[in-house]
């Protein structure tokens, strides 16, 4: 009787680990599950970080844009970055000699 009583409670434990672990294997797969949740927040705070990039960078091309509507903004843009000048103006630029170069 005692080795029944045993082997009814073996049975018994091996049912509750086997749908402990089904109930574990459901939760943690599938659509709702922890793995999933777990992408969820990474895929969630990436896309914050890339967020907060975004507006920094929109902020800086909105700072660009309003310096675009100075005259004197577009005057300096005019001649650093595309070497033109006013008329009657000449324009000397500076060339570094190359290294190794022996005059």
């Amino acid at each position: 009787m005692k080795r029944r009583a045993n082997h009814s409670k073996r049975r018994v434990g091996v049912l509750f680990l086997l749908l402990f672990l089904t109930l574990l294997l459901v939760l943690s797969t599938g659509k709702r599950g922890f793995i999933q949740h777990y992408r969820i927040r990474q895929e969630r705070k990436r896309l914050q970080q890339e967020l907060e990039s975004l507006q920094e960078e929109k902020k800086k091309l909105e700072e660009e844009k309003d310096k675009l509507n100075d005259p004197e903004q577009i005057e300096k843009i005019a001649r650093e970055q595309y070497g033109m000048a006013k008329k009657d103006e000449n324009v000397y630029r500076v060339v570094p000699k190359e290294r190794g170069h022996v005059e």
